[in-house]
């Protein structure tokens, strides 16, 4: 470093090879996931998933979606979701160390590789459209506000742009226009939270402006440029609201339903024993009140953007909770790229009797920031792990920023002393300690895709997902979204998703999912689950929760249900009720012969014998029926077929491509008397919406 071997030039296509070296790494050995389970609803969506390419996508701006389907358009087979993402995370991470090397050759180098190595876990491991957003905009503020540097000559390196002064400046504004406006179209939240940081960029250079009364410089060069991509990120939202959010479509009506829902989920659900008796006012529930709770809202009939709303205006504000404070606190001084911040402003800080001279809004501004964006979070809503690691990586880069031009000069002055080397040394040593840490450890951990939750969830999905005569409902995805076991790079099928649904989340209200759920004549799938024999549920809590919701919300369902089918562990469960138009028969007999008690007696299980052919038997499914002769009250499940199909799953309808038979299980819950002469029982077969009771022989108890 003190023979400057390296010209500026060639220190920044070094950078560049490093960055590429860790992406390849990041790709082969840390077993990149999608962050949430929105992640994977963009990703379905973009790949065409539900359905045909669309340039919506529920939450990022129709202009990047146009430029998705233009590349799914020509290369259908790629992914191009992660592709184009990963393109713009490498494009801003580049465009910052480039920034960082022109303004200080050496000290800019360290910091540009050290950012990589920082970013590499949260950017491209934990890959997530916020944090993506996020980058790209404080890339973006961070070369519209390095243009001066283009005016006063490179800083450090000894080297002035000259004649190609303009050049470099335009094409560096316009490649920060490109990133803010694609950061803003791809999460608008993010731009906001990141804008609200880079002020103090702006500052920093205000305070120069004032020192040297430049002011026509100040407009030029840090407000002019700005003020010019404003203008295209407010036309481009203006446009979109023009041309996608029309009075009256699918869009406008998804966009007033998920303001509407984010004003009641996200701001905080009023409790029941607080607010009974404005919930019973509104017709609501204890069982609305916990669907609330647990996002599960896709009930088109009952939850709709009117009756959010009509529960927000009767909910009061909570107080400030300081507590929470203080935790977010604790747990923001042990995050690695927070903690990076504060030792290059430590070291920006040396020494301390020359504070007086440093310009220090650039520097110290985002930790106010910082502090002003949770305060703002705590207030409404938890601080999710997405927005701390977004709003922590435009301030390390901010701070950064603010810090290294000079702590460049400061190492070069004092290059040839032992006290500040060796501070920054040790700040340079501690910082990779904390980059290895974070690149070491997943190396030796099972990849999330191939975890044993992951690989059971992901081969119940293909084998459910190929049977599209029906159609299944499972639970919402967790935080990462990877029981799919799909790797990120990994194109989902076209229609993979067309007859499996979720039963949370607002996402069942966007038209992808709304027009999935006609093609089965299911506008709102939680209120068709009791109409159609068709409906399998995963998990006992959510079959058991749906249960509840549908009988305490619809007077006079007559709602079962029973276990038809398992794979590894994952229990699927048919939901059933009362038969319309169900009349009894003597032209078919049947025998109930024997019976059983399963998982650790928490199920009985019935088998019997139909007394009818393959021919007579094709297409249709079966029930037990039950009738207590004391109370009179009776009870229906759904049962299986003895037919076995390749997947090892026992059919619900009959299909004569399987080995014939008449034999026919049921496994409901316990029940809490046997199901002898007390009970008046009947298998019955339905073909379509129509049900024959059969004669039934009871055997179930003979010696």
């Amino acid at each position: 470093m003190r023979k400057k071997i390296f010209s500026v030039g060639q220190v920044r296509c070094l950078f560049i090879i490093f960055h590429m070296l860790m992406v390849g790494y990041a790709v082969l050995f840390l077993h990149p996931f999608y962050g949430s389970n929105d992640e994977f609803t963009l990703a379905a969506i973009a790949s065409g998933a539900y359905g045909d390419y669309t340039q919506y996508f529920i939450y990022i701006h129709s202009g990047f979606g146009w430029i998705l389907k233009l590349f799914y358009s020509l290369v259908p087979d790629v992914n191009w979701y992660t592709i184009v993402m990963y393109g713009i995370i490498f494009l801003s991470l580049t465009s910052v160390g480039w920034v960082f090397i022109g303004r200080s050759k050496r000290t800019g180098a360290m910091l540009s590789v050290m950012m990589v190595m920082a970013c590499t876990q949260p950017l491209y491991v934990e890959f997530q459209y916020t944090k993506t957003a996020a980058v790209a905009v404080a890339a973006g503020y961070v070369l519209l506000f390095s243009l001066p540097d283009y005016r006063k000559g490179v800083s450090g390196s000894g080297e002035t742009p000259g004649g190609r002064t303009g050049i470099r400046a335009v094409a560096g504004a316009v490649l920060g226009g490109i990133l803010l406006i694609l950061g803003c179209w791809i999460r608008f939240h993010a731009f906001g939270m990141v804008s609200l940081m880079a002020f103090g960029m702006w500052l920093y250079h205000v305070r120069d402006a004032w020192k040297s009364r430049e002011w026509k410089q100040l407009f030029l060069w840090d407000c002019l440029p700005c003020i010019l991509v404003f203008s295209v990120i407010v036309g481009s939202i203006l446009l979109e609201n023009a041309l996608v959010y029309r009075p009256g479509s699918a869009e406008a009506h998804y966009r007033e339903y998920d303001r509407a829902r984010q004003q009641l989920l996200d701001y905080g659900v009023p409790e029941w024993d607080e607010y009974e008796a404005e919930y019973k006012a509104l017709g609501l529930t204890r069982t609305d009140c916990i669907n609330f709770h647990n996002w599960l809202i896709a009930d088109y009939d009952r939850y709709t953007a009117d009756t959010f709303r009509a529960v927000v205006a009767f909910r009061r504000d909570d107080p400030f909770q300081w507590e929470y404070l203080a935790d977010y606190l604790w747990i923001l001084v042990k995050k690695p790229l927070f903690l990076m911040g504060v030792l290059v402003t430590l070291l920006w800080m040396w020494p301390l009797s020359e504070i007086r001279k440093k310009n220090w809004i650039g520097v110290v501004y985002p930790y106010g920031a910082l502090l002003g964006i949770y305060l703002y979070f705590i207030k409404i809503y938890r601080v999710l792990p997405i927005v701390v690691t977004a709003c922590l990586i435009s301030f390390m880069i901010f701070v950064w920023w603010a810090a290294g031009e000079e702590i460049g000069r400061q190492w070069d002055e004092k290059l040839n002393e032992k006290l500040f080397p060796a501070a920054g040394l040790a700040g340079v040593a501690l910082t990779f300690l904390i980059c290895i840490r974070m690149l070491a450890a997943p190396v030796f951990q099972v990849p999330l895709q191939d975890s044993e939750p992951s690989v059971a969830y992901r081969t119940l999905y293909d084998t459910i997902s190929k049977k599209k005569e029906i159609y299944f409902a499972f639970d919402p995805l967790t935080n990462n979204g990877v029981e799919f076991g799909y790797s990120i790079f990994e194109k989902i099928p076209e229609d993979y998703l067309v007859n499996v649904f979720t039963l949370g989340g607002w996402e069942t209200e966007s038209p992808q999912v709304v027009s999935n759920l006609e093609r089965y004549g299911a506008r709102s799938l939680l209120t068709s689950l009791y109409r159609s024999d068709r409906a399998v549920l995963i998990s006992n809590s959510l079959m058991e929760h749906i249960m509840l919701h549908l009988q305490d919300t619809y007077d006079g369902i007559f709602i079962t249900y029973s276990k038809v089918n398992q794979i590894g562990n994952f229990d699927l469960f048919a939901l059933n009720y009362k038969m319309s138009g169900l009349k009894d028969t003597e032209e078919f007999t049947a025998v109930l012969d024997r019976t059983y008690t399963a998982e650790n007696e928490r199920y009985d299980v019935f088998e019997g014998t139909v007394h009818m052919t393959p021919e007579e038997l094709e297409g249709k499914s079966v029930f037990l029926w039950m009738q207590s002769v004391e109370s009179g009250k009776r009870r229906m499940y759904q049962g299986t077929w003895q037919q076995q199909d390749e997947d090892g799953l026992y059919t619900m309808i009959y299909d004569q491509e399987l080995a014939d038979t008449d034999q026919v299980r049921f496994m409901i819950p316990k029940l809490s008397y046997p199901l002898d002469d007390r009970y008046e029982v009947h298998i019955v077969i339905r073909d379509g919406d129509k049900g024959k009771k059969i004669l039934t022989e009871n055997h179930l108890y003979e010696l």
